[in-house]
Protein backbone atom coordinates (compact mmCIF):
# COMPACT_ATOMS: atom_id res chain seq x y z
CA UNK A 1 0.00 0.00 0.00
CA UNK A 2 1.50 3.53 -1.14
CA UNK A 3 0.05 6.60 0.76
CA UNK A 4 2.34 9.44 0.68
CA UNK A 5 1.80 11.51 4.41
CA UNK A 6 2.93 15.03 5.34
CA UNK A 7 5.96 16.70 4.19
CA UNK A 8 8.07 17.05 7.64
CA UNK A 9 10.17 20.15 8.45
CA UNK A 10 13.68 19.30 9.29
CA UNK A 11 13.17 18.58 13.09
CA UNK A 12 10.38 16.41 12.34
CA UNK A 13 12.54 14.94 9.83
CA UNK A 14 14.61 14.25 12.00
CA UNK A 15 12.77 12.88 14.86
CA UNK A 16 11.24 10.37 12.16
CA UNK A 17 14.62 9.23 10.89
CA UNK A 18 15.46 8.34 14.73
CA UNK A 19 12.54 6.34 15.66
CA UNK A 20 13.94 3.90 12.84
CA UNK A 21 16.91 3.12 15.12
CA UNK A 22 17.38 0.25 17.78
CA UNK A 23 15.96 2.48 20.46
CA UNK A 24 12.56 1.86 21.94
CA UNK A 25 11.43 5.01 23.75
CA UNK A 26 11.46 8.52 21.76
CA UNK A 27 10.77 11.17 24.43
CA UNK A 28 9.97 14.53 22.97
CA UNK A 29 9.58 18.13 24.49
CA UNK A 30 8.26 20.42 22.10
CA UNK A 31 6.91 23.89 22.13
CA UNK A 32 3.64 24.87 20.98
CA UNK A 33 2.88 25.19 17.30
CA UNK A 34 5.49 22.67 16.93
CA UNK A 35 3.59 20.63 14.62
CA UNK A 36 3.59 18.17 17.79
CA UNK A 37 0.40 16.69 17.02
CA UNK A 38 0.53 16.30 13.15
CA UNK A 39 3.92 14.47 13.85
CA UNK A 40 2.79 12.35 16.11
CA UNK A 41 -0.52 11.52 13.79
CA UNK A 42 1.64 10.43 10.86
CA UNK A 43 4.04 8.92 12.78
CA UNK A 44 0.83 6.74 13.72
CA UNK A 45 -0.49 6.06 10.36
CA UNK A 46 3.20 4.96 9.22
CA UNK A 47 3.88 2.19 12.01
CA UNK A 48 0.03 0.69 10.89
CA UNK A 49 0.43 1.16 6.96
CA UNK A 50 3.98 -0.56 6.76
CA UNK A 51 3.26 -3.03 8.89
CA UNK A 52 1.02 -5.80 8.78
CA UNK A 53 -1.29 -6.62 12.14
CA UNK A 54 0.05 -4.27 14.40
CA UNK A 55 -1.99 -2.68 16.75
CA UNK A 56 -0.84 0.89 17.70
CA UNK A 57 -2.29 3.30 20.84
CA UNK A 58 -2.94 6.43 20.85
CA UNK A 59 -3.25 8.53 24.35
CA UNK A 60 -4.11 11.92 25.27
CA UNK A 61 -4.33 13.15 29.11
CA UNK A 62 -8.70 13.44 28.17
CA UNK A 63 -11.02 11.43 26.14
CA UNK A 64 -12.05 14.61 24.60
CA UNK A 65 -8.68 15.35 23.08
CA UNK A 66 -8.44 11.69 21.70
CA UNK A 67 -11.74 11.97 20.10
CA UNK A 68 -10.70 15.19 18.38
CA UNK A 69 -7.34 13.14 17.21
CA UNK A 70 -9.66 10.65 16.04
CA UNK A 71 -11.90 12.55 14.11
CA UNK A 72 -8.98 14.18 12.13
CA UNK A 73 -7.26 11.21 11.13
CA UNK A 74 -10.04 9.73 10.31
CA UNK A 75 -11.26 12.76 7.86
CA UNK A 76 -7.54 13.13 6.92
CA UNK A 77 -7.70 8.73 5.46
CA UNK A 78 -11.57 9.14 4.03
CA UNK A 79 -10.11 9.59 0.71
CA UNK A 80 -7.60 6.42 1.05
CA UNK A 81 -8.86 2.83 0.15
CA UNK A 82 -7.25 1.64 3.59
CA UNK A 83 -9.88 0.34 5.56
CA UNK A 84 -10.41 -2.97 6.88
CA UNK A 85 -14.31 -1.53 8.01
CA UNK A 86 -15.47 1.10 8.54
CA UNK A 87 -13.68 3.05 11.95
CA UNK A 88 -15.76 2.51 14.91
CA UNK A 89 -16.73 5.84 16.27
CA UNK A 90 -17.53 4.60 19.79
CA UNK A 91 -14.86 3.00 20.82
CA UNK A 92 -12.89 5.20 18.75
CA UNK A 93 -10.90 2.27 16.72
CA UNK A 94 -9.58 2.60 12.87
CA UNK A 95 -8.99 -0.68 11.23
CA UNK A 96 -6.52 -0.95 8.20
CA UNK A 97 -6.69 -3.38 5.29
CA UNK A 98 -3.23 -5.41 6.30
CA UNK A 99 -5.30 -5.91 9.50
CA UNK A 100 -3.58 -3.29 12.01
CA UNK A 101 -5.76 -0.96 14.33
CA UNK A 102 -5.03 2.02 15.54
CA UNK A 103 -6.45 2.70 19.26
CA UNK A 104 -7.65 5.50 21.01
CA UNK A 105 -7.49 5.51 24.61
CA UNK A 106 -7.07 8.52 27.28
CA UNK A 107 -4.64 8.47 29.63
CA UNK A 108 -7.01 9.92 32.57
CA UNK A 109 -8.96 6.66 32.37
CA UNK A 110 -6.12 4.46 32.62
CA UNK A 111 -8.02 1.40 33.79
CA UNK A 112 -9.25 0.96 30.40
CA UNK A 113 -6.08 0.39 28.95
CA UNK A 114 -5.10 -2.26 31.33
CA UNK A 115 -4.95 -5.64 29.58
CA UNK A 116 -3.47 -4.11 25.88
CA UNK A 117 -1.00 -5.02 24.18
CA UNK A 118 0.26 -2.50 21.62
CA UNK A 119 2.94 -2.69 19.13
CA UNK A 120 3.33 0.77 19.55
CA UNK A 121 1.92 3.93 21.03
CA UNK A 122 2.41 7.66 20.77
CA UNK A 123 1.76 9.14 24.18
CA UNK A 124 0.07 12.53 23.51
CA UNK A 125 0.82 15.39 26.32
CA UNK A 126 2.83 13.07 28.30
CA UNK A 127 3.57 15.85 31.28
CA UNK A 128 -0.58 15.62 32.08
CA UNK A 129 -0.64 11.95 32.55
CA UNK A 130 -0.99 11.00 36.23
CA UNK A 131 2.45 9.06 36.86
CA UNK A 132 0.80 6.01 37.95
CA UNK A 133 -0.98 5.84 34.13
CA UNK A 134 2.23 5.27 33.00
CA UNK A 135 4.27 3.37 35.46
CA UNK A 136 1.33 1.16 36.45
CA UNK A 137 -0.73 0.26 33.07
CA UNK A 138 0.59 1.96 29.80
CA UNK A 139 4.06 0.40 30.02
CA UNK A 140 3.48 -2.71 30.82
CA UNK A 141 0.94 -2.53 27.34
CA UNK A 142 4.60 -2.60 25.48
CA UNK A 143 6.70 -5.53 27.44
CA UNK A 144 4.98 -8.51 25.18
CA UNK A 145 5.25 -6.78 21.68
CA UNK A 146 5.69 -3.12 22.20
CA UNK A 147 8.39 -1.91 19.31
CA UNK A 148 8.34 2.07 19.73
CA UNK A 149 6.34 4.84 21.90
CA UNK A 150 6.68 8.25 20.66
CA UNK A 151 5.83 10.11 23.73
CA UNK A 152 4.86 14.24 23.03
CA UNK A 153 4.51 16.82 25.09
CA UNK A 154 5.17 20.40 26.05
CA UNK A 155 6.60 20.31 29.54
CA UNK A 156 5.10 21.46 32.49
CA UNK A 157 7.76 21.27 35.66
CA UNK A 158 10.02 18.40 36.11
CA UNK A 159 7.46 15.74 36.19
CA UNK A 160 7.10 12.24 35.04
CA UNK A 161 7.50 13.85 31.56
CA UNK A 162 10.85 15.33 32.62
CA UNK A 163 12.42 11.85 34.48
CA UNK A 164 11.30 10.17 31.06
CA UNK A 165 13.33 13.15 29.29
CA UNK A 166 16.42 12.38 30.91
CA UNK A 167 16.27 8.90 30.86
CA UNK A 168 18.52 8.96 27.85
CA UNK A 169 21.27 9.95 30.40
CA UNK A 170 21.44 5.74 31.67
CA UNK A 171 19.33 3.93 29.48
CA UNK A 172 19.97 3.36 25.82
CA UNK A 173 16.21 2.30 24.98
CA UNK A 174 15.48 5.96 25.26
CA UNK A 175 16.51 8.67 22.78
CA UNK A 176 15.37 12.62 23.84
CA UNK A 177 14.89 15.16 21.49
CA UNK A 178 13.79 19.02 21.94
CA UNK A 179 12.04 21.32 19.53
CA UNK A 180 11.34 25.14 20.10
CA UNK A 181 8.05 26.75 18.28
CA UNK A 182 10.87 28.26 16.24
CA UNK A 183 11.86 25.13 14.44
CA UNK A 184 8.29 25.38 12.37
CA UNK A 185 9.29 27.06 9.20
CA UNK A 186 5.43 27.58 8.13
CA UNK A 187 5.09 29.50 11.50
CA UNK A 188 4.94 33.68 11.45
CA UNK A 189 7.75 34.38 13.70
CA UNK A 190 6.25 37.97 14.28
CA UNK A 191 3.60 35.80 16.07
CA UNK A 192 5.92 34.10 18.57
CA UNK A 193 7.97 37.64 19.18
CA UNK A 194 4.25 39.10 19.96
CA UNK A 195 4.01 36.19 22.79
CA UNK A 196 6.83 37.00 24.05
CA UNK A 197 6.41 40.43 24.36
CA UNK A 198 2.87 39.48 26.32
CA UNK A 199 3.29 36.13 28.06
CA UNK A 200 5.05 36.11 31.63
CA UNK A 201 8.41 34.84 30.69
CA UNK A 202 8.25 31.63 32.52
CA UNK A 203 5.25 30.95 30.63
CA UNK A 204 6.62 32.00 26.93
CA UNK A 205 9.58 29.77 27.76
CA UNK A 206 7.70 26.42 28.91
CA UNK A 207 5.02 26.76 26.24
CA UNK A 208 7.39 28.08 23.07
CA UNK A 209 10.74 27.07 24.09
CA UNK A 210 9.79 23.57 25.89
CA UNK A 211 11.99 24.45 28.61
CA UNK A 212 11.63 22.11 31.82
CA UNK A 213 11.36 25.09 34.31
CA UNK A 214 12.39 24.16 37.95
CA UNK A 215 9.72 25.56 39.55
CA UNK A 216 7.06 25.65 36.76
CA UNK A 217 4.86 22.95 38.78
CA UNK A 218 3.40 25.94 40.44
CA UNK A 219 3.33 29.66 39.38
CA UNK A 220 4.23 30.94 42.34
CA UNK A 221 7.69 30.84 43.18
CA UNK A 222 9.35 32.17 46.48
CA UNK A 223 6.73 30.79 48.93
CA UNK A 224 7.68 31.20 52.34
CA UNK A 225 6.90 28.16 54.66
CA UNK A 226 6.04 30.66 57.59
CA UNK A 227 5.96 34.54 57.99
CA UNK A 228 4.61 36.48 61.11
CA UNK A 229 1.69 38.78 60.43
CA UNK A 230 3.29 41.75 59.55
CA UNK A 231 2.54 45.23 61.12
CA UNK A 232 0.16 47.76 60.52
CA UNK A 233 0.88 50.84 58.69
CA UNK A 234 -1.67 54.42 58.18
CA UNK A 235 -3.16 52.64 54.90
CA UNK A 236 -4.01 48.96 54.60
CA UNK A 237 -6.12 47.44 51.87
CA UNK A 238 -8.10 44.09 51.51
CA UNK A 239 -9.13 41.58 49.20
CA UNK A 240 -12.75 39.94 49.67
CA UNK A 241 -13.24 36.53 47.51
CA UNK A 242 -17.05 35.81 47.92
CA UNK A 243 -17.25 31.75 48.61
CA UNK A 244 -20.03 30.27 46.60
CA UNK A 245 -21.13 26.56 47.38
CA UNK A 246 -18.31 24.42 49.05
CA UNK A 247 -15.85 26.95 48.32
CA UNK A 248 -14.52 29.48 51.11
CA UNK A 249 -15.18 33.37 51.25
CA UNK A 250 -11.47 34.65 52.02
CA UNK A 251 -10.53 38.28 53.67
CA UNK A 252 -6.65 39.19 52.85
CA UNK A 253 -5.43 42.53 54.27
CA UNK A 254 -2.48 44.23 53.63
CA UNK A 255 -0.24 46.82 54.54
CA UNK A 256 1.51 49.76 52.14
CA UNK A 257 4.24 47.29 51.44
CA UNK A 258 2.02 44.40 50.63
CA UNK A 259 2.63 42.07 53.65
CA UNK A 260 -0.30 39.98 54.76
CA UNK A 261 -1.55 41.62 58.74
CA UNK A 262 -4.31 39.22 58.65
CA UNK A 263 -5.91 36.58 56.37
CA UNK A 264 -8.65 34.15 57.20
CA UNK A 265 -11.49 31.91 55.41
CA UNK A 266 -14.90 30.37 56.14
CA UNK A 267 -17.47 28.65 54.72
CA UNK A 268 -20.38 26.07 55.31
CA UNK A 269 -21.80 29.05 57.17
CA UNK A 270 -25.30 31.13 56.99
CA UNK A 271 -24.07 34.47 55.17
CA UNK A 272 -25.37 36.26 58.03
CA UNK A 273 -22.35 34.83 60.08
CA UNK A 274 -19.68 35.42 57.49
CA UNK A 275 -21.23 39.29 56.88
CA UNK A 276 -20.43 39.46 60.75
CA UNK A 277 -17.27 37.91 60.71
CA UNK A 278 -16.17 40.07 57.81
CA UNK A 279 -17.11 43.42 58.95
CA UNK A 280 -15.94 42.87 62.31
CA UNK A 281 -12.27 42.75 60.86
CA UNK A 282 -13.21 45.54 58.49
CA UNK A 283 -14.34 47.85 61.39
CA UNK A 284 -10.87 46.70 63.73
CA UNK A 285 -8.51 47.29 60.23
CA UNK A 286 -10.59 49.85 58.14
CA UNK A 287 -8.88 49.32 55.34
CA UNK A 288 -9.50 50.33 51.79
CA UNK A 289 -11.44 47.31 50.08
CA UNK A 290 -12.10 45.90 47.00
CA UNK A 291 -15.07 42.59 46.67
CA UNK A 292 -15.33 40.91 44.26
CA UNK A 293 -19.14 40.77 42.91
CA UNK A 294 -20.14 39.27 39.92
CA UNK A 295 -24.09 39.78 39.89
CA UNK A 296 -25.04 36.59 42.54
CA UNK A 297 -22.91 38.49 45.60
CA UNK A 298 -23.53 41.99 44.74
CA UNK A 299 -26.43 41.46 47.61
CA UNK A 300 -23.64 40.58 49.48
CA UNK A 301 -21.05 43.55 48.90
CA UNK A 302 -24.15 45.90 49.82
CA UNK A 303 -24.93 44.44 53.01
CA UNK A 304 -20.66 43.98 53.66
CA UNK A 305 -20.84 48.03 52.43
CA UNK A 306 -23.21 49.01 54.99
CA UNK A 307 -22.32 47.63 57.95
CA UNK A 308 -18.84 49.03 57.92
CA UNK A 309 -18.45 52.16 61.12
CA UNK A 310 -15.89 53.76 58.70
CA UNK A 311 -16.11 55.53 55.37
CA UNK A 312 -18.09 53.49 52.88
CA UNK A 313 -16.16 54.89 49.60
CA UNK A 314 -13.23 53.11 51.09
CA UNK A 315 -15.13 49.47 50.05
CA UNK A 316 -15.43 49.43 46.40
CA UNK A 317 -16.62 46.44 43.76
CA UNK A 318 -13.79 44.45 41.67
CA UNK A 319 -15.35 42.72 38.41
CA UNK A 320 -13.64 39.69 38.02
CA UNK A 321 -13.63 39.01 34.07
CA UNK A 322 -10.99 36.73 32.14
CA UNK A 323 -8.91 39.61 31.57
CA UNK A 324 -8.77 41.36 35.26
CA UNK A 325 -8.44 37.72 36.49
CA UNK A 326 -5.37 37.16 34.56
CA UNK A 327 -4.28 41.11 35.53
CA UNK A 328 -3.96 40.63 39.22
CA UNK A 329 -3.01 37.19 39.24
CA UNK A 330 0.05 38.10 37.24
CA UNK A 331 0.52 40.77 39.14
CA UNK A 332 0.65 38.49 42.17
CA UNK A 333 3.11 36.69 40.14
CA UNK A 334 5.47 38.68 39.70
CA UNK A 335 5.47 39.69 43.62
CA UNK A 336 6.45 36.32 44.71
CA UNK A 337 9.14 36.08 41.72
CA UNK A 338 10.38 39.57 42.60
CA UNK A 339 10.08 39.02 46.80
CA UNK A 340 7.74 41.95 46.84
CA UNK A 341 5.23 40.70 49.29
CA UNK A 342 4.71 38.26 52.21
CA UNK A 343 1.97 36.19 53.61
CA UNK A 344 1.67 34.66 56.50
CA UNK A 345 1.75 31.33 55.52
CA UNK A 346 -1.07 29.35 56.37
CA UNK A 347 -0.33 25.68 55.17
CA UNK A 348 -3.72 26.03 53.22
CA UNK A 349 -2.42 28.99 52.06
CA UNK A 350 0.89 27.52 50.91
CA UNK A 351 -1.11 24.59 49.42
CA UNK A 352 -3.38 26.85 47.05
CA UNK A 353 -0.11 28.37 45.94
CA UNK A 354 1.50 25.49 45.34
CA UNK A 355 -1.33 23.58 43.19
CA UNK A 356 -2.74 26.54 41.18
CA UNK A 357 -2.19 26.61 37.51
CA UNK A 358 -3.23 27.60 34.04
CA UNK A 359 -4.32 26.67 30.66
CA UNK A 360 -2.71 28.16 27.76
CA UNK A 361 -4.80 28.32 24.41
CA UNK A 362 -2.44 28.97 21.48
CA UNK A 363 -4.80 29.82 19.04
CA UNK A 364 -5.86 32.69 20.79
CA UNK A 365 -3.30 32.75 23.16
CA UNK A 366 -5.27 33.53 26.15
CA UNK A 367 -4.49 32.24 29.50
CA UNK A 368 -6.89 30.88 32.41
CA UNK A 369 -5.92 30.81 35.89
CA UNK A 370 -7.42 28.26 38.21
CA UNK A 371 -6.98 25.64 41.24
CA UNK A 372 -6.81 22.22 39.79
CA UNK A 373 -10.33 19.83 39.63
CA UNK A 374 -11.19 19.97 43.04
CA UNK A 375 -8.73 22.00 44.95
CA UNK A 376 -9.02 26.02 45.93
CA UNK A 377 -8.59 29.39 44.45
CA UNK A 378 -9.99 31.25 46.57
CA UNK A 379 -7.26 32.64 48.77
CA UNK A 380 -5.57 33.06 45.65
CA UNK A 381 -8.01 35.13 44.06
CA UNK A 382 -8.21 37.37 48.13
CA UNK A 383 -4.68 38.29 47.77
CA UNK A 384 -4.42 38.71 44.19
CA UNK A 385 -7.37 41.24 44.74
CA UNK A 386 -5.76 42.80 48.11
CA UNK A 387 -2.54 43.33 45.82
CA UNK A 388 -4.54 45.41 43.10
CA UNK A 389 -6.21 46.99 46.08
CA UNK A 390 -2.74 48.30 47.29
CA UNK A 391 -1.53 49.24 43.95
CA UNK A 392 -4.82 50.67 42.65
CA UNK A 393 -5.62 52.90 46.00
CA UNK A 394 -2.60 53.65 47.56
CA UNK A 395 -2.13 57.18 46.00
CA UNK A 396 -5.88 57.76 45.30
CA UNK A 397 -8.02 55.89 47.67
CA UNK A 398 -10.33 55.00 44.88
CA UNK A 399 -11.01 52.01 43.01
CA UNK A 400 -9.08 52.07 38.92
CA UNK A 401 -11.60 50.32 36.99
CA UNK A 402 -9.74 47.78 34.46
Amino acid sequence: MNITLYTPHTKQLEIHKAIESDSKYFVVSIGRQFGKTLMGENQALKWCIDNNRWKVGWISPTYKQCKKVFKEMVRALGKFPMYEKAPNHSDLVIYFKNGSELVFYSAEAYDSIRGETFDAIVGDEVAFWKREAWTEVIKATLLVRGKKALLLSTPKGRNLFYELFNQQHNNNQYQSFYGTSYDNPYIDVSEIEDAKQTLPDHIFRQEYLAEFLEDSGTLFINIPESVLKASKTTNLFAGIDLGRADDYTVLTIVNDKNQEVYCNRWRHMEWSKIISNIVEQLNIFKPYTLIETNGAQDAIYEQIRNKVNFSKSKIQPFITTNKSKQIIIEDLIVGFEELDLSIIGEDWQIAELQTFTYEYNTKTRNIKYSAPTGLHDDYIMSRAIATHAQKTMKKRGVYNII
